[in-house]
């Protein structure tokens, strides 16, 4: 298995401020590289595999997406209460695996014997590392101590690596027979610092540390090596690893340090024993970064341009660097491969909407949503992060993450599309809502209920089904303004559940505001701890404009993997233009104490002047200075910041 690497956010001590770094290397890898090509079996090139789609949970990811040998997922979704839940999909059925005590756990990764690693929440509200498993539960990597820890990465024969305060932030190994480790870091002194990000089975380590000189270099621990500067050269102001393969071999991104060439853009790279570090070029792009790679050296990512587009590449030894098209749009990421050569990731279609996609050497990029055996009205996949030997995908979809099996002629449980319902609504008005779905095994439907997420009870659908075909749909009207969440679920005469959910913003009756949902576009360096990451950010708006509209619960939520904000005070303070301007506070993730200004353009999507222009930050405790963790205000000439990719923001 194959995987993009996220790492977590770094904490603050009495001692140290650490820096931030709330997944870097997940946008690294959204704009990655990849290597070597092989022989490509009869079934992948044939262009005739088409895929049976299971539904594994509706809503934002809240973690990276992973996806083993043996066909089984780990993830995490964003919660009610802005924290996260964990889940673990075995193969059959999908269970919330659970927390350290307190409200929220983030999966980061999973290995093929079906053990789980992440950061949940203790009874003190602190980040503690954890393993999980179906067996042993959740296990706290440092039982009844204060200091925050965090789980990034897990290897088959069970050792673990993160962060972890012992003092000040390092590194960690952990295993059952030894317990945690500190790893140290490449320097001493009061800037120390470093965090393991990925691990492979012969007990490699590689990770970050702080190099001296304000630089942090990507360092290779051993047991019988201890830890080694992998990228020592005095040019390279940051390196990051990505991944490493069974031999040893490490991918990744670094920084040219001010004033060398490329600066400041990353750079992909591979290092080995035998030849140190080796630049992978861009092929003419301005930065890049490695996702993936396999034993025998094929490395894929993605590159950026100066224009902000970006496309999916694999480096092979026999080709070099390979760009692998788009899927008529602008731009593409190469996320993930497997042994056999194929490649997922998303790219633009001709409409410039993105779309989950697979690429061989043989048949090139073939979008997924064209190769389902029987697609569910109205789904749409989005996004592939992972692919195995078996040729299981595991995807995001308007439905939610879904898992992507082979069709070889197995029966399976009912597949749902994404609920059909009104993005904007008015209290007091009706609600029409529907999903319409497959039933796999023709085994039928045994009911259909709704949720309506206002405290009013479950509500029985009006069931219709033909041929293994079938909806399920229901009214409701809500009595007060606010964003709720619509939520479906289909049971199946096996008595399987699978439940879907969407949100729904409504509006009062009078008085003037603005209301909306739907997507904005997030462009290169808006995620600050994610500079490379170009994506799409999911929002809802409630906002009061006038006194007549002041009982009105003002509310922002805008998430994207990585951030989830939540406002808890929002309030109008001027207009520019054609534009409203907000400010305000709230949390991230549940936590912290964040301020945030928000300028916005009620028009349809498509318009060009629609917009969602969001600035985030927060003062650090240590320094008192102030921190921007997200800004997508700056655009450029002609183009509204934070443009609306789909849905639209009216004013009432």
């Amino acid at each position: 298995m194959q995987r993009v690497q996220e790492i977590g956010m770094f904490f603050t001590t009495p001692t140290q401020r650490l820096p931030r770094l709330l997944g870097l290397l997940a946008a690294i890898a959204a704009g990655g590289t990849a290597l070597a090509q092989g022989t490509q079996p009869a079934s992948a090139g044939s262009g005739h595999t088409t895929y049976r789609v299971i539904n594994l949970a509706s809503g934002l990811t809240a973690s990276p997406i992973r996806l083993n040998a043996r066909g089984q997922v780990s993830f995490s979704m964003q919660a009610p209460n802005g924290g996260a839940i964990g889940y673990f999909y075995n193969g059959s059925s999908i269970q919330d695996i659970g927390t350290l005590g307190g409200n929220s756990t983030l999966a980061n990764d999973l290995n093929d014997v079906g053990q789980v690693t992440g950061t949940s929440i203790s009874p003190l509200g602190t980040s503690h590392a954890f393993v999980w498993s179906a067996a042993s539960g959740m296990i706290d990597l440092r039982p009844g101590n204060t200091g925050v820890s965090q789980g990034f990465a897990i290897n088959n024969r069970g050792v673990a690596t993160g962060l972890a305060n012992f003092g000040g932030g390092y590194a960690y190994r952990w295993s059952a027979a030894n317990g945690i480790e500190n790893l140290g870091a490449l320097t001493t002194g009061g800037e120390s610092s470093s965090f393991g990000i990925e691990l492979n089975d012969a007990g490699l380590i590689t990770g970050a540390s702080s190099a001296g000189n304000n630089q942090r270099h990507t360092f290779a621990w051993t047991r019988s090596g201890g830890m080694i500067d992998i990228t020592p050269s005095p040019t390279i102001q940051d390196a990051l690893p990505v991944t490493v393969a069974p031999n040893g071999e490490v991918g990744g991104a670094y920084l040219p340090a001010f004033g060398s060439p490329n600066y400041p853009y990353y750079q992909p790279f591979l290092w080995t024993r035998s030849a140190g570090l080796i630049s992978l070029g861009t092929a003419g792009a301005i930065a890049g970064g490695v996702s993936a790679m396999t034993r025998d050296l094929r490395i894929v990512g993605t590159l950026t341009y100066a224009d902000d587009t970006q496309r999916a590449v694999s480096w092979t030894r026999s080709a070099g660097a390979r760009t692998l098209g788009t899927l008529g749009g602008a731009s593409s990421r190469g996320i993930a491969i497997n042994s056999k050569g194929q490649i997922v990731g998303d790219a633009d279609n001709k409409a410039g909407s993105r779309r989950a996609y697979i690429w061989s050497a043989q048949t090139g990029m073939r979008d997924l949503n064209n190769h389902l055996r029987r697609r569910p009205p109205g789904l749409v996949l989005t996004g592939a992060y992972g692919i195995n030997d078996n040729g299981d995908i595991v995807a995001t979809s308007n439905a939610g993450v879904v898992l992507l099996r082979p069709d070889r002629g197995q029966h399976g449980g009912h597949a749902l599309g994404p609920v059909v319902a009104p993005g904007l609504v008015k209290a007091g008005a009706k609600v029409d809502a529907s999903v319409g779905f497959v039933d796999e095994d023709g085994g039928g439907t045994r009911s259909a209920s709704w949720s309506w997420g206002d405290g009013s009870a479950l509500q029985a659908a009006r069931l219709s089904e033909n041929q293994g075909s079938g909806s399920a749909s229901a009214s409701h009207s809500y009595a007060a303004p606010g964003i709720y969440q619509v939520q479906a679920t289909v049971v199946d005469r096996n008595g399987r559940a699978t439940t879907v959910s969407r949100e729904v913003v409504v509006t009062a009756g009078a008085g003037a505001m603005l209301a909306g949902s739907g997507a904005v576009t997030s462009p290169l360096g808006a995620f600050k701890a994610q500079p490379l990451h170009v994506w799409d950010a999911s929002f809802s708006l409630v906002a009061p404009l006038s006194a007549e509209a002041k009982d009105v619960p003002a509310q922002l939520r805008f998430s994207l993997p990585g951030l989830d904000f939540r406002s808890q005070d929002l309030r109008l303070v001027g207009r520019q233009g054609a534009q409203h301007v907000f400010e305000g506070s709230g949390t991230v993730g549940g936590k912290g104490s964040y301020r945030f200004r928000l300028a916005t353009s009620a028009a349809a999507p498509g318009s060009g002047d629609a917009g969602l222009a969001l600035k985030i930050w927060h003062t650090d405790a240590a320094g008192k200075a102030q921190v921007v963790d997200y800004d997508n205000t700056r655009a450029a000439a002609g183009v509204v910041a934070g443009r609306l990719a789909e849905g639209s923001i009216v004013q009432e």
